[in-house]
């Protein structure tokens, strides 16, 4: 495990140098009033521990921004299977094109855990907890500082959508990422 993650950590780092080095060497171009493209970093391995989901139970997945220069990239929350903190591969994709994003601009995020009602409040808090480190630690692993990383959990206490049926609870077990 910690050579496949040793492995993963240096092919994200050659990834991030080899974009990193594709935009600076844009901007030596005649300027230019529009927008610069994209530039998107390979995904990395999917962890192990992964779960098969289904798009009926967890609905679209991306990244939620507060982001003030309206540079991000789309946003959404990303969604989790019931009881668990486990990233889908949907969410590792969506969550690889935002840590680029955020590591070549260095920007400071918060990472919000959320639950559904089922459970106790101690339980949503921790549940919650766990999903937003499960978000925070992939995001770090990518390459974004830590330092520039904090989590926060709400469990069950920010519903998404109200309700008391399935379709609440898959659109309220989410973690969130805001950037400031």
């Amino acid at each position: 495990m910690q050579v496949q993650r040793a492995m993963r950590t240096t092919s994200v780092i050659l990834s991030l140098t080899a974009a990193l080095s594709l935009v600076s060497g844009a901007g030596c171009a005649k300027k230019s009033t529009a927008t610069a493209t994209a530039v998107s970093a390979p995904k990395p391995a999917a962890p192990a521990a992964s779960q098969e989901v289904t798009p009926a139970t967890l609905g679209d997945a991306s990244v939620t921004t507060d982001d003030r220069t309206g540079t991000a990239p789309p946003s959404g929350p990303i969604y989790f299977e019931f009881d668990s903190a486990v990233l889908t591969a949907e969410s590792r994709d969506l969550l690889t094109t935002f840590a680029a994003w955020a590591f070549t601009k260095q920007a400071k995020l918060r990472i919000e855990g959320h639950t559904d009602e089922r459970g106790t409040t101690e339980y949503n808090l921790a549940l919650g907890d766990r999903r937003a480190r499960a978000v925070a630690d992939y995001l770090i692993d990518f390459g974004v500082d830590q330092t520039r990383v904090d989590t926060i959990t709400f469990g069950e206490e920010r519903p998404a959508q109200d309700g008391h049926d399935a379709e609440a609870w898959t659109a309220n077990r989410r973690g969130e990422v805001k950037t400031n």
